[in-house]
């Protein structure tokens, strides 16, 4: 059985997360990363998937989604950098990842969390076993 991992505290200024959504009007969905922010840091990933992804089989037949969910860290780094670049801001990054990507990558509205860490549960239903 593989050791248990240590709770480590997230301090973030605002966060959205990412799941992946199998079909376009299902109400499941595969969570993978929450994206935050701390103001002047760069962003934070916290991955809900493991670093090796997830096995595409039964998700999608979409080659683009494919790639994304055999390697998530790479894509969202990847794009968010882009992102980044092009507007000069984390959080400014993080809004145009949101706003371009809400199909089958369907984002949380980025909420500000200011001084209480996670004051609004996070809600996810996830997709039975694979």
């Amino acid at each position: 059985m593989p050791e248990a991992i240590e709770p480590t505290e997230v301090s973030l200024d605002a966060y959205t997360m990412c799941s992946f959504l199998p079909n376009l009007d299902s109400a499941r969905a595969l969570p993978l990363v929450l994206i935050g922010y701390r103001l002047n840091e760069d962003p934070w990933f916290v991955w809900l998937v493991p670093k090796d992804g997830v096995d595409p089989s039964g998700l999608t037949e979409d080659p683009y989604y494919a790639k994304v969910l055999r390697d998530p860290h790479a894509y969202f780094k990847k794009k968010l950098t882009k992102y980044i670049e092009e507007t000069g801001c984390v959080k400014r990054g993080i809004e145009m990842l949101t706003s371009c990507h809400q199909n089958h990558l369907a984002f949380t509205p980025l909420t500000e969390l200011g001084e209480v860490p996670f004051r609004h549960p996070l809600q996810v239903e996830l997709v039975g076993a694979f």
